[in-house]
């Protein structure tokens, strides 16, 4: 036999102990590839289907994306809306604020005006009150002068009555006196007519001067002796008395005597004192004498 043929045999040989395993190794492919298609067509059925529920649950859930979609548009534009709301009210709150910090500032200048207000109405309250206090102090010595002139008033009302009734009573003493010196002339008269002329240093009814102003003093001291009658004032040329002046001496509304002035100091005067009468009443100190203006 032909080498080659026997080559060729040998190579069938061999193929064919290799082929076996082969068809046999893929006979169990087929089934096992077999197999896997219809596990994979089983499988590529159950991914479609579950495609398709992916696909209906994406499809759901797209719409309901989509619907949350619109609810937070919606939302979004009521979040805008009240975001312009806000930048409103905030453009408001500022313009409020700049408005109260315009308030507050002048509120500032009215606190310190009203501040400088009360300063001024404290210091004015307290210049009222010294004002005040001196008025008052000013009243109580008014009032005080007032009762100390209307007790002064009523001392010269009652000391004015008793100089009336010291007029009246010198009036009626002066037309008494009058009376008694025509009797006293007439008696001097008739007895010139039967002895002659009366010597001696007789004083006419008429000697002395009338006082220019009204006047009253107090009788300070009463000298006696037999010749005549001294009485001492205490009013002098100080308060305009002369020498030669006719005054009254009264106690009360007693006519004491009448009294000539004849020496006269800065404030004392003394005078000679007639018509003394016991039954009137003796002068003596603390008694009053009088000037009467135009008349002696």
């Amino acid at each position: 036999m032909h080498i080659l043929t026997k080559i060729f045999v040998v190579l069938v040989s061999l193929l064919a102990v290799f082929m076996v395993p082969l068809v046999v190794v893929s006979t169990m492919n087929q089934e096992h590839w077999r197999r896997d298609a219809l596990d994979m067509q089983t499988q590529v059925a159950a991914m479609r289907g579950q495609q398709r529920a992916e696909q209906q649950s994406y499809v759901a859930r797209e719409a309901q994306m989509k619907e949350q979609l619109d609810a937070y548009s919606q939302k979004q534009q009521a979040m805008i809306a009240e975001l312009e709301s806000c930048r409103a009210s905030r453009n408001e709150s500022e313009a409020r604020l700049v408005t109260a910090e315009s308030r507050i500032a002048s509120q500032d200048g009215v606190q310190r005006t009203l501040a400088q207000g009360v300063k001024t109405a404290e210091e004015l309250n307290r210049k009222l009150v010294a004002d005040l206090e001196t008025l008052r102090s000013t009243a109580l010595a008014a009032e005080r002068r007032r009762v100390e002139l209307a007790e002064r008033v009523a001392e010269l009302d009652s000391e004015l009555q008793v100089a009336e009734a010291v007029q009246r009573a010198l009036r009626e003493e002066n037309a008494r006196f009058k009376r008694d010196q025509r009797a006293m002339e007439a008696t001097i008269s008739e007895y010139a007519a039967r002895y002659g002329a009366v010597e001696g240093d007789v004083l006419a009814a008429d000697e002395g001067i009338a006082p220019d102003r009204n006047l009253e003093a107090t009788v300070l001291d009463v000298a006696r002796s037999p010749e005549r009658t001294l009485v001492e004032i205490d009013a002098g040329s100080r308060d305009g008395v002369q020498t030669g002046w006719e005054m009254t001496v009264g106690d009360g509304g007693t006519f004491i005597g009448r009294l000539r002035i004849i020496q006269v100091d800065l404030n004392r005067a003394t005078g000679i004192l007639t018509l003394e009468n016991a039954t009137r009443g003796l002068a003596k100190s603390g008694q009053r004498a009088y000037a009467l203006a135009g008349h002696h």
